[in-house]
């Protein structure tokens, strides 16, 4: 007896695909982009990032494709792309971002002169020598060295938009450019080509740093950077490049500040409590430093004084010596659409955190609290219109049994050269090269923004 022929089954929603194989299994290209569905070994514990990769020309005419994936090491499983679905076959990891050409016959070093360590002053004029060492001949358009200085911005967030005001992801950022220097040490822009000759290839290089410069800092949506590039120029193939960061610190003076900053500055708040309509007497508190304008190494003295004449008592008063630093945009971006849009981001790190203990009520108290300043970058709130670093002093009194909390704060500026008649700069003590350690120990830095 025949075998009764088998019903077709209707079509599977996803189509079973190897993630190599999707170039002999889509059969025609289209428009729009593409979304890779992600799904992970173990629950993701940081939140997702978005990698990027391009499809093939030969696949779906060159669109650009989104993959949101966790940094934790995920598995895609779906890729929908030009309204077609396709499950992956095997496991697709996370694309990696693109890695800088290199050669094992070129060797780049990009050295300063009497200065080791890489930090300057604003003002500063720079002198160098760049060494390629060539373990053949190269044939390149030209030897070019890009000096760049500049703060960038970047962030996203959910805003409203369109005529139902519907919350929809969007980019914020900026730039700003302090130094945007070219020089071709060999060769031309619109050069035919020329050969480096093997071994040792010197070139020295001089340029000055603005006196307006802003101090080197990285934040978590921001960052002011100082970065020297060389680049061997091949046109008909990828280019080699080398880059040598380095550390800017602006000359802050203290003395020359438009503030008074060499008076004692004071900081106090009133709370009350009801019970029905009953209020009880205040309780007041304030706090004092002898003044607000600091150099690394030296010591801020604050002084809080506690008025309890309530019956409530203050379980703890926590104070928090802090940096802020507000980001602010220059564009938004929502999908294709670019607009001029400023926006602010702020960013508190904590440095320092004290507590003060219980004071009971209808009792009066006096602390004295003792904050060093340590390696930490200057007040940078004029030379820069996107980036701005400030300080202060934070105090958050809590009462017992209460949601009510009595806030105070003191605003601090930091300088590299210390109000006259204070301790000696830090620099002096080698802060300066503190400060560009802690500078670069942030691995958590946002990538470069290229306008």
């Amino acid at each position: 007896m025949a075998a009764r022929p088998r019903k077709e089954t209707a079509k599977k929603r996803w189509e079973t695909v190897p993630f190599d194989g999707i170039r002999q299994h889509a059969n025609k290209p289209g428009s729009g982009s593409g979304v890779a569905v992600y799904k992970c070994r173990k629950p993701a514990e940081l939140p997702p990032k978005r990698y990027h990769f391009t499809v093939s020309s030969a696949i779906f005419g060159g669109q650009r494709c989104s993959a949101l994936v966790p940094p934790s090491g995920p598995t895609i499983t779906h890729l929908n792309v030009c309204g077609r679905k396709f499950k992956l076959a095997g496991s697709a990891k996370a694309p990696k971002m693109p890695k800088e050409k290199t050669s094992k016959h070129v060797k780049c070093d990009i050295l300063f002169d009497d200065n080791s360590s890489g930090i300057f002053t604003a003002g500063d004029r720079v002198t160098g020598v760049i060494e390629l060492h060539l373990t053949k001949i190269k044939k390149v358009r030209g030897v070019c060295l890009l000096i760049s200085g500049y703060s960038a911005v970047l962030w996203e967030a959910k805003v409203p938009d369109g005529p139902k005001n519907k919350k929809v992801k969007a980019q914020f950022k900026g730039r700003e450019d302090f130094i945007k220097q070219k020089q071709y040490l060999a060769g031309s822009e619109n050069g035919a080509g020329m050969q480096l000759p093997p071994n040792l290839v010197r070139y020295k290089f001089d340029f000055s740093i603005p006196p307006e410069a802003p101090t080197s800092m990285e934040g978590k949506y921001g960052h002011v950077r100082y970065l020297l590039q060389v680049t061997l120029e091949r046109p008909w193939k990828f280019d080699h490049n080398f880059q040598q960061p380095f550390t800017v610190v602006c000359r802050a003076d203290l003395n020359q500040s438009n503030e008074v900053l060499c008076i004692p500055t004071r900081a106090e708040n009133m709370m009350t409590f009801y019970c029905g309509l009953c209020r009880s007497r205040p309780l007041m508190v304030s706090a004092t430093t002898p003044k607000s304008g600091y150099a690394p190494g030296e010591t801020i003295e604050l002084e809080v004084f506690v008025q309890n004449s309530s019956k409530v008592t203050v379980s703890v008063i926590e104070i928090r010596w802090q940096k802020i630093l507000k980001f602010t945009s220059q564009t938004r971006v929502i999908g294709q659409t670019q607009i001029p849009k400023e926006e602010s981001n702020v960013q508190y790190e904590v440095l320092e955190v004290r507590k003060i203990p219980s004071i009971e009520g209808e009792n009066d108290a006096r602390f004295v609290e003792s904050f060093v300043v340590g390696p930490v970058p200057s007040t940078e709130t004029t030379h820069s219109r996107i980036v701005a670093v400030e300080y202060e002093l934070a105090l958050v009194v809590k009462p017992q049994a209460s949601t009510k909390r009595m806030k105070l704060n003191i605003p601090i500026t930091i300088g590299q050269i210390p109000l006259a008649g204070s301790a000696m700069p830090y620099a002096m003590s080698g802060g300066l090269q503190k400060l560009n350690d802690t500078l670069n120990e942030h691995s958590s830095a946002p990538p470069a923004y290229e306008a």
